[in-house]
């Protein structure tokens, strides 16, 4: 055999192989196909099947096999916690809890579906059908675990959108796979501790949540509470909304009160420049014409009615009810909120208001813009420690000639005698010189632009004659008028807890979102935001 001879039949050797090789492959790809084909058929078929059995639900319930499965599982379940006498009550709760867990999550699936095929299809807003409806699924995180929902859609031609009518019977937010109660919960949870921990605390009590998940929705439900507040606010800029406002805060008449309203501020640390390149930093500041601050103040307020201050057994003063107002932005946004609280604390019924603050000069002056005809009062401990401060400069720290010096003036400040006081300092003044003497100046100073707030000679007088017995019922009264600004001083503090951890850096964005959620909890008005939180005993009226 030749060698041309022997070339062409390798060839065809070759050709042979390839045109196999090519039918396999036209082979497999068919086969490929119908098996892609088959499976979306079966798949069709099996959300064909998934959304008319959902389509089907008109209530909540679980059918006899699944309440035997579930009965037959918490038997087992109880059954190898007593095989272990080691175990206590502690393992029944968690073995009880994880076996509910399924059932309670079909029910709630299917009680949100029921809701959802109950739900007309038409416009919230034109309350008009809405057109090219369709249906679609989505999964919702919940308590009890993952639900897929069925819900309608269409088109509205007047809005020139689609809208889901159902997701807003069933409180779920466009871009957010929490249910309402998940909502809640991360919220409360990123209030009272950074997102890190409370993903711990929220996996102990059965919530699989991330740390990012925690915190992007923290941060949806602060936008959603500064939205309702704002709303809130919006009823005081007219008479007539405002005096709607205190008819609805009203309620019953009773007896003539007192309004107490106590002002602070405190610092918060934020973010200035941190994370921008040198020419942004330095844009930055060619814009506002000044370095960035790490250091802004927080505006903390909080009002109660004085009949709602006692004492405990021990003695010890406690409010059972109070309004908190809280905000980064400025001075007026705080007395806005303020006002609204004071409405709502009865402010139209109350026989006086009286204010109780340290010498701050912007807190009187916005004090005189909201409540003009407020009595004030000076912080008497703040005035204690001015005084004590000079003592201390003159004779030395805790010495004893600096406690006989400073106690006549004492007796001067808690008798409201101002003017001897400030004469004595100012003979104070007279015979010093240098630092010393600008601060004692500065002192002098202090209690001329607070003499008209000094006003503590009669509620010490009613607090002495109720301790002897022989006080009457307006003494009784006026003892329990606070001298100094305590409620505050711990209102801050509390909210600096959260907000003033080491290491933490804010954005203005973040933190007035988060204060706002949390004053919305203090302020007992949680169900504002979520409305499945109202207490039974509202929810039901």
């Amino acid at each position: 055999m030749t060698i041309q001879t022997l070339g062409s039949h390798s060839t065809r050797q070759i050709q042979k192989a390839q045109r196999r090789e090519q039918k396999a492959q036209r082979r497999e790809r068919r086969d490929l196909a119908e098996a892609i084909l088959k499976e979306g058929a079966a798949q069709a078929a099996q959300a064909a099947a998934q959304l008319a059995a959902a389509l089907a639900v008109e209530h909540a319930h679980l059918t006899d096999d699944e309440l035997k499965d579930w009965r037959r599982d918490m038997e087992e379940r109880l059954q190898k916690i007593h095989q272990r006498p080691e175990q206590n009550l502690g393992f029944i709760e968690e073995e009880v809890a994880r076996g509910c867990r399924e059932p309670l999550r079909l029910l709630t699936e299917r009680a949100a579906q029921a809701k959802a095929n109950a739900t007309p299809t038409q416009c919230p807003k034109h309350h008009t059908p809405l057109e090219r409806t369709r249906m679609l699924a989505r999964s919702i995180d919940s308590r009890f675990g993952r639900l897929k929902i069925y819900r309608p859609y269409g088109w509205c031609p007047e809005c020139d959108i689609w809208h889901f009518p159902a997701d807003l019977v069933l409180g779920l937010n466009k871009n957010s796979p929490a249910s309402p109660y998940l909502q809640e919960v991360t919220a409360l949870l990123n209030t009272k501790m950074p997102s890190e921990q409370a993903v711990e605390v929220a996996s102990r009590f059965g919530l699989e949540l991330s740390r990012c998940h925690i915190h992007r929705e923290a941060q949806r439900q602060g936008l959603k509470a500064q939205e309702v507040r704002k709303t809130q606010l919006a009823q005081l800029d007219s008479w007539e909304r405002i005096q709607e406002l205190a008819a609805q805060s009203d309620g019953p008449a009773t007896g003539p009160f007192t309004l107490v309203i106590q002002i602070d501020a405190w610092n918060i640390r934020e973010r200035d420049d941190w994370g921008r390149t040198l020419e942004a930093r330095q844009e930055a500041l060619r814009q506002n014409k000044e370095a960035p601050s790490k250091w802004h103040w927080v505006f903390v307020a909080t009002v109660f009615r004085l009949d709602h201050r006692g004492t405990t057994a021990a003695g010890r003063p406690i409010i059972s009810q109070r309004r908190y107002a809280c905000t980064r932005l400025s001075i007026e946004d705080l007395m806005r909120q303020l006002y609204r609280q004071a409405i709502d604390c009865r402010l139209g019924q109350a026989q006086d208001v009286l204010v109780i603050a340290d010498g701050a000069l912007w807190i009187w002056n916005a004090v005189k813009d909201r409540f003009s005809n407020a009595r004030c009062r000076l912080d008497l401990y703040h005035a204690d420690e001015h005084l004590w401060t000079i003592a201390h400069e003159l004779y030395g720290k805790d010495t004893p000639e600096a406690r006989q010096w400073v106690e006549p003036l004492l007796k001067a400040l808690h008798r409201d005698n101002t003017a001897g006081l400030i004469q004595s300092l100012t003979d104070i003044a007279a015979e010093v010189q240098g630092k010393l003497g600008k601060k004692v100046q500065e002192q002098i100073t202090y209690f001329k632009n607070n003499q008209n707030r000094i006003h503590y000679r009669d509620v010490l007088a009613a607090r002495k004659a109720l301790k002897k017995g022989t006080a009457t019922d307006q003494q009784k009264i006026k003892a329990n008028e606070p001298l100094g600004s305590g409620a505050i001083e711990s209102t801050c503090r509390q909210y600096q807890c959260r907000f003033k951890r080491t290491g933490q850096f804010w954005s203005m964005e973040g933190d007035e979102a988060l204060m706002c959620l949390e004053t919305f909890w203090r302020n007992n008005r949680w169900h504002d935001l979520f409305p499945h939180a109202k207490p039974p005993t509202l929810a039901n009226n």
